[in-house]
């Protein structure tokens, strides 16, 4: 009852919203949305949703609205929902919202629920026509950590500087704050690496974030750096219903990002750093927990992506990626990695409506659960299917 109701109030708020636009400068509001759903399929294990059996909990949906107010001021807003088997359950929420004021090509303001940068494809993942594949790369995306990474609320400065011969700089550097429910896909994830656990919260202190990226004088060619800190803490439970809490203490994520875009070509690569401290106690006797209290490292050639496409025509274009993913590189176990290959077909129906399939050959264990009868394994595929509509 009380998703249909805030489902109600959000739906209010998206007609005030129109109506106000409408009102003042209707001919300047822009709206699109899109539709999707989608089938997982697995031989072996379960894989974000229950895909042993093959599963339709895979979708998504959003409308957004944006314009600008003045020459130098422009608003927005998105309304999302997805289904990912636990996670979402098509609970309609704010997927962002801002205000934002350009000074200068050089200097501008963004202030609200801003999407947040990483790598070259975050702030961009909700929209399933701006790339080939259906999931983004889990070395870098991992798509349980999603709602946690999505957006921050608070503030950023933005801005792109011309350097001549050189090419073009683009910034971004904000800091907010972000909320993580303990039914969050986040919260699936520490519950599936460390079973025996029940989160019960999931607290986030502030997050910085800021990126750079250089726009070459080589035609489609970009690189680019971004950097991440912030310090969390988890409540859960254990099987033996001991609480304890885990503390991360200087998680700073980092990644190192290309991309070449040459006539229907488009190669593009990326890794991903996590550093952080973390040590997980008994809230009742403050000793250690099983688990680990140092440095967690990922080195530069331990989490990755290698990914090409090619289009062929107007309504065909498939591609390939080869992913690696290892969450600590100490610990040499099947749990702890995820290798990952790729190959991906979209079909251009017409400019409204893509189709794609996509087979990924897995290798590892971390972010799996058991199959069906209790067993999970390291070899295994994934199979998926995805219908978009978008307007």
């Amino acid at each position: 009852m009380k998703k249909f109701y805030r489902s109600v109030f959000i739906s209010g708020a998206v007609i005030l919203f129109m109506g106000i636009c409408s009102s003042a400068m209707a001919e300047d509001v822009k709206i699109h949305g899109f539709i999707s759903q989608g089938y997982l399929k697995t031989d072996k294990n379960n894989y974000l949703t229950g895909t042993d059996d093959g599963s339709f909990q895979f979708n998504e949906m959003g409308i957004n609205f944006t314009t600008n107010a003045t020459s130098r001021l422009k608003i927005g807003c998105q309304f999302f929902a997805r289904d990912l088997g636990s996670v979402g359950n098509d609970e309609i929420v704010v997927n962002w919202a801002f205000a934002e004021y350009n000074f200068r090509n050089w200097l501008g303001l963004r202030t609200g629920l801003v999407k947040m940068p990483f790598g070259f494809y975050n702030d961009t993942r909700d929209y399933d026509v701006l790339r080939t594949s259906i999931f983004l790369p889990s070395s870098v995306y991992n798509e349980n950590l999603r709602d946690g990474s999505n957006s921050i609320k608070g503030v950023e400065l933005f801005g792109a500087q011309s350097i001549g011969l050189l090419g073009l700089f683009k910034y971004q550097i904000m800091a907010g704050a972000t909320q993580i429910p303990a039914d969050s896909g986040t919260a699936k994830l520490l519950e599936i690496q460390y079973p025996g656990m029940e989160m019960t919260s999931i607290d986030v202190g502030p997050v910085y974030d800021a990126q750079i990226q250089w726009l070459t004088p080589l035609d489609g060619f970009r690189l680019g750096v971004t950097y991440v800190k912030t310090d969390f803490s988890y409540d859960a439970v254990s099987n033996d219903t001991l609480p304890v809490r885990a503390s991360i203490r200087k998680s700073e994520w980092y990644s190192y990002s290309v991309e070449y875009i040459w006539q229907n070509w488009t190669f593009s690569a990326e890794n991903y750093i996590l550093k952080r401290k973390a040590k997980i106690y008994s809230v009742a006797t403050g000793e250690k927990v099983f688990l680990f209290d140092g440095d967690i490292d990922l080195a530069e050639d331990d989490s990755y992506y290698l990914r090409l496409s090619y289009r062929f025509t107007d309504w065909l274009e498939t591609g390939f990626y080869y992913s690696k993913y290892v969450d600590d590189e100490k610990k040499k176990n099947d749990e702890n990695k995820l290798r990952d290959q790729c190959l991906s077909l979209r079909f251009d129906i017409n400019p409204y409506w893509i189709v794609k399939l996509e087979t990924h050959l897995m290798n590892g264990k971390f972010g799996v659960e058991p199959d069906d009868h209790g067993r999970a394994y390291n070899e295994w595929m994934l199979y998926a299917a995805k219908m978009t509509f978008m307007f």
